[in-house]
């Protein structure tokens, strides 16, 4: 049982909890999701299997897009509706102008705050750690790129968004920063992560599909680690250096039979067998510089 699927969490579990049903469903042990979804948010979570789990590092960084609610006009300590909900200023006079220019002023590669009760490790304690014992949870704060954070829709308190952001971004942040930006507070009501890089949340399937019919569900959803990595470059190589390649060995340019995508020095590749098997993941350094293998996908 080797390969990548998309996963259409339901608002409850947290990602472990998905990737535990996972494993219970396909009798696999190795199983692991790509980029942790709150307990709170639905949608995409992709999830590798067997051999693919190795390829779990050149997922995570996939972009993602969500669709979202805000409450305006209160705060979270949580900064969505999971927490201890304040009340701030009424929002009744808060223009749409006015949100929209909140909003789009957190675009671009900003630096952002990750919230109290988060993952985030510091000093090897995660932050929702320190949060739950009443310490005093230390500023973590990190660049993240935003590259849409588009208003849809205000009937004040509430607002409809859409978010297309880089790898690492909290939702849950932004909206909070909006909030205090505004003056009166805010908080993430809602939140479905409509897409991972090419996976879509229309393409994913659901818990209860699983739990139905395992075969049939994964015999239509399971992607191959070659279809699951299509955002990297590909290039196949030749038998002899498909040995020295599972032993552990460079390989060089004369030994690329063929390259479909222009290779990226520096970048990372998806190395293919004559037969179309995936083989592992490598890179150049420089131009004529040798492949180094990054991470072995193939099956010895």
């Amino acid at each position: 049982m080797d390969g990548i699927i998309a996963i259409n969490k339901p608002k409850g579990p947290t990602s472990h909890d998905v990737v535990a049903r996972l494993r219970r469903l396909t009798a696999t042990r190795r199983a692991g999701h790509t980029g942790t979804l709150d307990p709170m948010a639905e949608g995409v979570l992709v999830c590798c299997l067997g051999r693919a789990t190795r390829a779990v590092p050149y997922l995570v960084g996939l972009p993602k897009e969500y669709t979202g609610e805000m409450v305006l006009g209160a705060s979270s300590d949580t900064y969505d509706a999971e927490g201890r909900i304040v009340p701030g200023d009424d929002p009744s006079g808060v223009a749409s102008d006015a949100l929209v220019d909140a909003m789009r002023s957190l675009t671009g590669m900003i630096d952002q705050e990750a919230p109290p009760f988060s993952a985030v490790k510091v000093n090897g304690k995660r932050l929702y750690e320190l949060a739950r014992e009443g310490k005093e949870t230390p500023r973590k704060v990190r660049t993240v790129w935003v590259e849409r954070f588009e208003l849809l829709r205000y009937l004040a308190p509430r607002a409809l968004f859409v978010a297309r952001v880089g790898s690492g971004t909290y939702i849950r942040s932004l909206v909070h920063t909006v909030g205090r930006r505004l003056g009166c507070g805010a908080y993430l009501s809602v939140l479905c992560r409509t897409r991972v890089g090419g996976f879509h949340v229309d393409d994913a399937v659901s818990l209860d599909a699983l739990e139905a019919n395992p075969e049939g569900a994964l015999s239509g959803s399971l992607l191959s680690i070659v279809e699951g990595l299509a955002h990297l470059p590909k290039i196949t190589i030749s038998p002899r250096a498909e040995e020295r390649l599972r032993s552990g060995g460079l390989f060089s340019l004369d030994d690329v039979l063929e390259c479909a995508d222009p290779q990226p020095v520096g970048e990372p590749v998806l190395v293919l067998s004559a037969s179309g098997e995936a083989l592992s993941i490598a890179k150049a350094e420089a131009e004529d510089a040798p492949y180094r293998p990054l991470r072995v996908l193939s099956a010895s």
